[in-house]
């Protein structure tokens, strides 16, 4: 790999695709599973985010993990004197990711900074011990999430302005996230969007957007106060017990990878197997974008993995690894929660004995009171039985029709929402479908007939798509090319999750996509040594 110097990172060409009114589709039935859509329970029963239904659980160990654990990457990258050069005095160490060839093991690891003097970012490669690459990249190509430190100073900066105009914020707490400009676009600078609230379930008082490049307030607003729920008790853990960022898990037919590393695509299953046949490549939510009405604050690209938020119904972990009984059934639960200005998001994996694995998202608060939708995007690269030869079908009136190349299709262009991914080789089939209600807390989950809103994308595999979120804040994936042939599958999945200001900043809101392993007739499970 030589080295080389960017001004840019190959953005693909952003298409906002608005999509038409379309009919509703049915749903299809999943034997033994919940099918309740709707309102559950008050909004003071809806915390902590748990399937209905609970009865049990019990914490599930994690093998060390047997990846490559990116030891003096940082090290070795600031050994080299272009990266120094190129970090300046102030440079802000957003995180370490692994590169690996599809099916390989890791073999070099992405160091990226962003660096405010120079007003972009700096990824560089390190294998081998040493830098082979590195690449600098505008801010208004594309920027990370903010690190904790950069969001104490966006807040340091705006209770300064605040007070400068006579207004007292020591009785509020300041939360900080990272905004992108009014289209979308990744802001020229490092901008920043700093509320002021009593607590982090409190309705946001003071809205202050700050420019982190030039140390300034560009911009301010009021809110009137309105009514809040009480300070919320699960604040205030240490983090330090619980499973590791990183693991190996191996539970009743399920073998995988999990990481919360420097992709920011929040936590990710990596080498999924079910039954002894690898399933996934990877599994991620590499971004939830959040859009409001009229503007009024954001948009957002929500990016999890960061800092993360120690969780109290797991005793103060960082990482939610646990079983779970549900409806007299076994389930694994893997999660993470992150707090992003005052959005709190519950990320979150379950998987079932049966073959079942949902992706879900969970998310609750307000940036400025204003109704505002969140778009999740769920990125499956799927592998059956290795990574060539798969197929996507959908359900037609007709039986199912293989989607031969790239394609972007609202999510009931298949009857019933039936889509799959299916080997051709082996008849090995995973099933894809929408959330069915299982795991919704009291709160607001996003009803059936608003299902119609969600997107499915076919993409051929591009080895540049598998790590962070390169794209700006989106409602729909750029498009793909139907010039391309789909036989190393990647499908993402765009849900939809409407949030009104109304219904206030502790209400959970919630949806996800569950996918089902079918194994072929016949296959035989391999008996453990």
């Amino acid at each position: 790999m030589g080295r080389r110097r960017s001004g840019g990172v190959g953005i693909l060409a952003v298409v906002l695709v608005v999509l038409s009114a379309l009919a509703v589709s049915g749903q299809p039935p999943i034997p033994g599973r919940h099918t309740d859509h709707g309102r559950f329970g008050a909004q003071s029963a809806g915390y902590p985010p748990q399937p209905i239904g609970v009865t049990a659980s019990a914490p599930v160990s994690a093998q060390a993990y047997a990846g490559a654990s990116g030891g003096d990457a940082v090290a070795r990258a600031l050994d080299d004197p272009d990266v120094v050069r190129l970090l300046g005095d102030r440079p802000e160490l957003i995180g370490v990711a692994e590169v690996a060839s599809k099916g390989g093991a890791p073999a070099a690891h992405e160091v990226t900074w962003y660096v405010p003097g120079r007003v972009g970012s700096v990824v560089a490669t390190v294998a081998g011990g040493r830098v082979v690459d590195v690449e600098e990249v505008p801010a208004a190509a594309w920027q990370p999430p903010l690190t904790g430190d950069e969001v104490d100073r966006a807040v340091a900066i705006a209770r300064d302005a605040w007070a400068a105009d006579g207004v007292d914020t020591a009785n509020l707490q300041g939360f900080g996230m990272h905004v992108m400009d009014a289209d979308g676009s990744y802001p020229s600078t490092r901008m920043a969007y700093v509320t002021f609230a009593p607590h982090v379930d409190a309705r946001p008082e003071l809205l202050t957007w700050v420019d982190l490049t030039a140390g300034e307030v560009v911009r301010t607003r009021r809110q009137p106060p309105g009514p809040s729920p009480d300070a919320p008790s699960h604040t205030g853990w240490s983090g330090d017990a619980g499973p590791p960022r990183s693991g190996t898990v191996d539970w009743r037919g399920w073998t995988f990878d999990y990481a919360v590393s420097g992709r920011m695509d929040g936590i990710a299953l990596q080498d999924v197997a079910f039954r002894g046949v690898r399933v996934l490549e990877r599994a991620s939510m590499p971004a939830m974008t959040v859009f409001y009405d009229e503007d009024a604050c954001g948009p957002f690209v929500d990016r999890l993995g960061g800092e993360l938020t120690p969780v109290d119904w797991a005793d103060g972990a960082e990482v939610v690894l646990r079983e779970v009984t549900v409806l007299g059934e076994p389930w694994l639960e893997l999660g993470i929660l992150d707090t992003l200005g005052e959005y709190v998001l519950y990320q979150s994996f379950y998987l079932g004995g049966d073959g079942q694995l949902d992706a879900h998202t969970f998310a609750k608060g307000l940036q400025c009171e204003t109704d505002h939708v969140h778009y999740p995007f769920w990125r499956f690269d799927v592998d059956l039985a290795g990574a060539d030869g798969d197929q996507v079908v959908r359900d037609t009136a007709d039986g199912e029709a293989v989607m031969a190349t790239e394609f972007d299709l609202p999510a009931d262009a298949a009857a019933g929402h039936r889509w799959a991914v299916v080997d051709a080789a082996t008849g090995h089939r995973v099933d894809v479908a929408f959330d069915d209600g299982s795991w919704n807390v009291p709160g607001q989950v996003v009803p059936e007939v608003l299902y119609e809103t969600n997107t499915v994308h076919g993409r051929q595999y591009q080895a540049g798509e598998a790590g962070t979120w390169r794209w700006p804040a989106v409602r729909d994936l750029p498009q793909g090319d139907p010039g391309t042939a789909i036989d190393d599958v990647v499908l993402w999945y765009r849900g939809f999750l409407p949030h009104t200001a109304d219904e206030g900043p502790d209400l959970w809101h919630s949806t996800g996509v569950r996918l089902t392993v079918d194994l072929a007739p016949g296959h035989f499970v391999r008996p453990r040594d």
